[in-house]
């Protein structure tokens, strides 16, 4: 469904009387973003998963991939009257992501690039269903959760977390394409690469901006390391080629890896 989309073959539909097409329809929810990306992540290998895994909850983090279970969408969890407003009926929380491992539980609350801020309140009730819920209960204190995207500025303490959850991370959906491009464990697998690019182009579709190189890695070459005007016309202001020892090669050795679409340069053209 998304190569039909992206190749503009997938229709139109009508939303609130509109008739739009698929494309624009994919870009105003949030939810199907959260589908492409995380709908894949059973398909990654266990070293793929490994680095998805060292990207939300940091490189420490115990889990061992080739233990995952299963990927929950959406799961609908009652929230305990002991964690509840006592003056309102039941209520129901939905973390949008839950990945289950063999002894650990990953739970993930998402937001699109384009707007709605996570907030702490949401966050605590969403831990506290979890906690309240027996079938989560063979988890013990292996509990961990994360805002991914319009995080605020800190995430919830261990002393505000419920006491089974070990750590709370926050993360940006840039960040994460960032990795995701920079990652050595998607290149030696076919599926791992084929996945990364589908996350790609998905981005792309979303307007996400363009990745912009961590220039500092740039900046770490010396004048006498990088010689941009070897093979260029010389100006007075530059020095001769002759006193360098390196020519492109070193930027095209920084360049190579960013793996950059003609997405990325199109900064280039406002």
């Amino acid at each position: 469904m998304l190569q039909a989309i992206l190749h503009g073959k997938a229709g139109r539909i009508e939303q609130d009387g509109e008739s739009i097409s698929w494309r624009d329809a994919f870009k105003r929810r949030e939810d199907l973003l959260t589908a492409v990306f995380f709908g894949r992540v059973p398909h990654l290998s266990d070293d793929a998963l490994g680095a998805v895994l060292r990207f939300l909850l940091g490189d420490d983090n115990p889990i061992d991939p080739s233990t995952f279970d299963k990927l929950e969408l959406w799961p609908y969890l009652e929230l305990k009257p002991e964690h509840a407003d006592p003056e309102r009926e039941s209520e129901h929380v939905e973390p949008d992501v839950m990945l289950r491992f063999e002894n650990s539980l990953v739970v993930i609350e998402v937001k699109p690039s384009f707007g709605g801020y996570q907030y702490q309140d949401q966050w605590q009730r969403q831990t506290k269903a979890v906690v309240g819920d027996n079938s989560f209960d063979k988890y013990a204190d292996r509990l961990y959760y994360v805002a991914l995207a319009h995080t605020p500025t800190a995430p919830l303490t261990r002393e505000e977390l419920p006491q089974r959850f070990r750590r709370m991370t926050l993360r940006e959906w840039g960040s994460l394409r960032y990795f995701l491009q920079t990652a050595p464990e998607f290149d030696s697998c076919r599926q791992d690469r084929a996945i990364r690019e589908e996350w790609m182009r998905a981005f792309e579709l979303f307007g996400m901006a363009p990745v912009i190189p961590e220039w500092k890695l740039l900046f770490a070459y010396s004048a006498n390391e990088v010689n941009l005007g070897c093979g260029v016309k010389s100006f007075p202001i530059l020095t001769s080629p002759t006193e360098h020892t390196a020519d492109w090669a070193a930027l095209v050795d920084y360049a190579g890896p960013l793996r950059l679409s003609p997405h990325d340069f199109s900064f280039l053209n406002h």
